[in-house]
């Protein structure tokens, strides 16, 4: 038998390309340097990602049918596990009910609300295991994401803010800065075939266009290259079904203006080509794009639903768009947009707040929350 003690992480797909499985790792290392034995359950997950974190991964059976069934099915052997293996800390991604603390990554009523103008039906897969875990109220603590994922559980499920821990997603600072973003810009705006002496202004997204408020996007463009004639390009990056939107940028008689890209592994270079990053989304619970633009010293607009709009409070509320209206964001980027000194300033304030929240500032905020939950075992 070990010497130390055994935390397990549960969360239902571990891989290293989405932000619930890095927050998942960034955790690991922060249990493993605690002095815990750390084990990840898990229904999907890449064993070589794992280890190289000092974890072991743990294959659950799948539930093969779709609906609410397959993830209370996982809460349930996630359980039975740890019924004969006895953890002294169970880390719950959201699909798992725990005594210890529930990291929450999206707010799903929220959200239909949000883009759609409706609730969710009854027995929606997600919202029933959300609802479950934190209705039954067994945690400790539940952390989030931004303020506005803990006032919205604070409303909806009734737990006391002094349960809930904001804990923001950090970005890397050997990947995200201005030097490093800026060091190609010329020659990737070339490749984008962006004339010299024109606007690039950029949504850049890991995808769910929806979301995201792509076509807001394209609305607020339309109304941008009609006072701006000739002026702006805008590029849309991530993996969404594009056929629509592309076809909503031809109605809308900007088509042309309009760069179409998939995700790509060096995104900073794309940031670092930008002029400006927006993100309208109806819903973002918070948005590690913006943290990521904002690092390479690019300006940014966002809407106020998103999470990380919260990090330009105290500074830059110039850079949160109140209202969802596309005459009102494209007037106020005509404003931003004429000022290219402001820009040339605002870009590296932007650097300089965002360096506060890079991996290792972030981590050492988990180290530190961690190490309250070891008291439980002490």
């Amino acid at each position: 038998m070990s010497e130390y003690p055994l935390a397990v992480i549960a969360i239902r797909q571990v891989e290293k390309r989405t932000g619930a499985s890095r927050n998942a790792l960034e955790q690991t290392a922060a249990l493993r340097e605690l002095g815990y034995r750390v084990v990840i359950l898990a229904e999907r997950g890449a064993p070589d990602i794992v280890r190289s974190v000092g974890a072991e991964l743990v294959r659950l059976h799948r539930w093969p049918l779709k609906g609410p069934f397959r993830r209370f099915w996982f809460n349930r052997r996630v359980h039975a596990w740890c019924r004969r293996h006895q953890p002294a800390l169970l880390i719950s991604h959201g699909d798992v009910e725990t005594d210890d603390v529930v990291y929450m990554h999206n707010c799903v009523h929220l959200a239909s609300q949000r883009i759609h103008g409706r609730e969710l039906p009854a027995g929606h897969e997600v919202a029933a295991i959300h609802d479950h875990v934190l209705g039954g109220k067994r945690y400790r603590r539940v952390a989030v994401n931004s303020k506005l994922m803990a006032e919205d559980f604070q409303t909806r499920y009734g737990i006391p803010m002094a349960q809930i821990e904001i804990s923001y997603p950090g970005y890397d600072p050997q990947q995200f800065s201005p030097e490093r973003a800026r060091q190609q810009r010329e020659e990737t705006r070339d490749a984008l075939g962006v004339d010299r002496g024109m606007q690039l202004i950029g949504l850049v997204t890991s995808g769910n266009f929806v979301k995201r408020n792509v076509k807001g996007f394209i609305d607020i463009a339309a109304i941008l290259a009609k006072r701006l004639p000739g002026q702006c390009r805008f590029l849309v990056v991530g993996k969404d079904d594009m056929a629509p939107l592309q076809r909503h940028a031809r109605e809308s008689g900007v088509a042309e203006d309009f760069i179409w890209r998939t995700t790509v592994p060096e995104v900073e270079k794309l940031y670092g080509a930008l002029d400006l990053f927006v993100l309208p989304a109806h819903i973002e619970e918070f948005g590690r794009v913006v943290l990521e633009a904002m690092a390479c010293a690019t300006p940014v607009l966002v809407s106020r639903n998103v999470g990380s709009a919260e990090l330009l409070e105290d500074g830059f509320e110039q850079l949160i768009m109140q209202e969802q209206d596309a005459e009102m964001w494209a007037e106020h980027m005509v404003e931003l947009l004429a000022m290219p000194e402001l820009r040339d300033t605002l870009g590296p304030q932007l650097a300089e707040r965002a360096s506060s929240y890079s991996h290792q500032h972030q981590y050492e905020k988990l180290r530190t929350s961690f190490a309250s939950l070891q008291q439980k075992t002490g």
